[in-house]
């Protein structure tokens, strides 16, 4: 299959399989003089590409005279693979926490039902993993509402595909201070951030907002370390992580950061906006199912498995 895709013919075939994909059992599919239009080929070739289908039992066509000819049953996982798809590969955050682990878990288990193989990067910063899918190295990358939203205004190739709702990326996050006798950020402390993170980042500063601080940029994965090291006095962390309770944990003060924490709650997946194949494939997938999966990891009543 992947030698015959190398030639004009497969081209075209590929580019029929995923019409086919995108369209609806029950519905019209495209006329072949309207294909031979579009990817700019004979009608045989086009005609060879509808029997190589039917043969493969990717696809079922039922042929109604001058009404035209309908799409009656199709085979998403064979579709997928001449439509030049063998598996996905998404990008998300490092899973240090249950929360991370239990998403993952979701997703991997819907992808399984539709037997589509699934491989996980993960990567720690949202620009990063974004910047993944836009080079084409990630077919989708899982990042919070608020950073999605951020990198789409900058770059219209990016859209949002799904959204998981609120309390999906993090339960909430806090301000952590070296000094336990400390309740905020104050002037003259060091403060860690990373740029590479635009939801630290902002919620940090918004915190620091009015205040002579230093800001100290570090490794996301590190700040921990440093606070306990006293290298810095205070940062911004998810209270999702399993290694908060060391330290002091004081709530968000900032008004300002309360409200950008609402849209970073909510986990999203952002593909690319030419990407119509995983769009399609992606709004198959069960958000409910996914939910009740990552809800059970998190409780401890199902293994992580991804």
């Amino acid at each position: 299959m992947i030698e015959e895709f190398y030639s004009k013919s497969g081209l075209t075939l590929q580019k029929v399989a995923e019409e086919l994909l995108l369209g609806e059992v029950g519905q019209r599919i495209p006329k072949i003089s309207d294909l031979t239009e579009k990817y700019q080929v004979g009608r045989g070739t086009i005609q060879s590409a509808l029997k190589k289908l039917d043969e493969a039992k990717c696809i079922k066509l039922e042929s109604r005279g001058h009404l035209g000819t309908f799409l009656r049953e199709k085979d998403l996982t064979k579709l997928l693979q001449y439509s030049g798809i063998g598996s996905m590969t998404g990008v998300m955050p490092l899973p240090y926490s249950k929360k991370y682990e239990g998403l993952a878990t979701g997703i991997t288990s819907e992808f399984e039902k539709l037997n589509i193989p699934l491989n996980i990067a993960f990567m720690r910063g949202a620009r990063p993993r974004l910047q993944g899918v836009i080079e084409g190295r990630y077919d989708f990358a899982i990042v919070s509402e608020y950073s999605a939203i951020k990198e789409m205004a900058e770059n219209e190739n990016l859209m949002l595909s799904v959204s998981f709702g609120p309390q999906t990326y993090v339960s909430g996050h806090a301000v952590i201070l070296s000094d336990k006798t400390k309740t905020v950020m104050e002037d003259g402390m060091k403060i860690g951030i990373d740029s590479n993170s635009f939801d630290q980042q902002i919620l940090t500063y918004a915190e620091a907002e009015g205040k002579k601080v230093e800001f100290i940029e570090l490794n996301y994965m590190h700040l921990l370390e440093h606070l306990k090291a006293k290298t810095i006095d205070a940062t911004v962390w998810n209270m999702d992580e399993r290694e908060i309770a060391r330290f002091k944990v004081q709530p968000l003060h900032s008004k300002k950061a309360i409200d950008f924490e609402k849209e970073m709650s909510k986990a999203v997946i952002v593909i690319r906006r030419d990407n119509k194949k995983l769009h399609y494939i992606l709004d198959l997938l069960s958000v409910f199912n996914i939910h009740d999966v990552q809800a059970k990891v998190e409780s401890g009543d199902l293994m992580p498995k991804y």
